[in-house]
Formats: structure tokens, C-alpha cells, sequence
């Protein structure tokens, strides 16, 4: 496994999220409860950009008119796809 830095701790408060690009993908970086989890930029469903989402009670929300819900801290499952969309899968 490689690691890779692509920003210092305290860059980020619990619930931010942050964009950066690793070996040239695009990934989405989560703060939840101390924790970090890194997972695809893009949602699923309609390739959103989770970054312009937010967090909630430690889910991942896909931004505004989506909102299918992500659980970073289990396993990134989907919570709940947006309504009349069908499964979705993890990011």
C-alpha cells in the first residue's frame, strides 16, 4: 500500500470535506469524529462532486436537488439513493 500527503491535519475541522488529486485521480477526503476516509470524488448515481456536499450525523450528503446518502465511517455504503433512482453504489 502506498501513502500518500495531500494536506496537514489541522487543515481540516471535523465535517470538512476536501478535494485533491492523487497520481492524477481526482479523490474526496473526509473529517468525521477525528477520523479521515478517502473515497471517490464523484457520486455514483449522476457523477456529482461529493466535495460541494456536506456531512450529517456522519453521513456523506451528495450536493443540493441529489442527496443520495454515503456512510464513510462504516464502510461508505449507501444510506439511501436520491428518490426514484434506483440502488446506487458506494463511491
Amino acid at each position: 500500500m502506498t501513502w500518500y500527503r495531500v494536506l496537514k491535519e489541522s487543515q481540516m475541522n471535523d465535517g470538512d470535506l476536501f478535494k485533491a488529486k492523487v497520481n492524477g485521480k481526482e479523490i474526496l477526503i473526509i473529517k468525521d469524529e477525528g477520523k479521515f476516509y478517502a473515497t471517490s470524488l464523484y457520486c455514483t448515481h449522476e457523477q456529482y462532486d461529493l466535495s460541494d456536499g456536506f456531512m450529517d450525523d456522519h453521513k456523506l450528503i451528495c450536493p443540493p436537488n441529489h442527496f443520495a446518502t454515503f456512510d464513510p465511517p462504516k464502510d461508505g455504503s449507501v444510506v439511501s439513493p436520491p428518490e426514484g433512482s434506483g440502488d446506487i453504489e458506494p463511491p
